[in-house]
């Protein structure tokens, strides 16, 4: 993972971040089209309790929108203050199919979270692994915004301290759905 500032005063951090699947890009890209998965995915996070809807949005545009409910989690002190009892989540993911032969699929993703100055934008990038058909790689490179005076670095960090969390988050929920759900 690579972290940098680009601006002092907007407080901007770039990261990078690889998820492995096993399974085929094909069968991937359909998983992670499939809102059905997309939901699941927010099931599988350990500690949180949620309520999610999952909508497209477009061909291959879609929406999931989850209610977490923050009581469950051990959120530091200092940031809990900060904190609604109830964050609301959206995450806009949109794919496009690559015409590059190296290339699956590639698309974005934002997140934003209601009445939190929190947002993250970022690239996807689906391609097969060099360990074997059966597997294949999503690297994913954004950027980290907390509006917030005086603490949005060590919001910002803390932050990107779970994004390791995440992608073995994403790479388990896809283990157990892939699993599952024979293609």
């Amino acid at each position: 993972m690579q972290i940098r500032y680009r601006r002092k005063e907007e407080r901007l951090r770039d990261f990078e971040l690889e998820v492995e699947y096993p399974a085929s890009p094909a069968r991937v890209c359909q998983m992670l089209t499939d809102p059905q998965f997309l939901e699941f995915r927010w099931r599988q996070i350990s500690q949180v309790k949620c309520e999610v809807q999952v909508e497209q949005a477009g061909s291959e545009t879609f929406v999931s929108r989850a209610k977490v409910d923050l009581a469950e989690l051990k959120t530091p002190a200092t940031y809990a203050r900060l904190l609604p009892d109830q964050l609301e989540i959206e995450v806009v993911e949109n794919w496009l199919s690559s015409p590059c032969p190296d290339r699956i699929a590639h698309g974005d993703f934002e997140v934003r979270f209601g009445k939190v100055p929190v947002q993250v934008k970022a690239k996807s990038l689906l391609e097969a692994s060099p360990q074997g058909a059966e597997k294949t790689l999503r690297k994913i490179s954004g950027t980290l915004q907390v509006n917030m005076p005086l603490i949005g670095g060590k919001v910002e960090r803390e932050l990107l301290s779970h994004l390791q969390i995440f992608s073995g988050g994403e790479e388990a929920a896809a283990r157990l759905w892939l699993a599952n759900n024979a293609g």
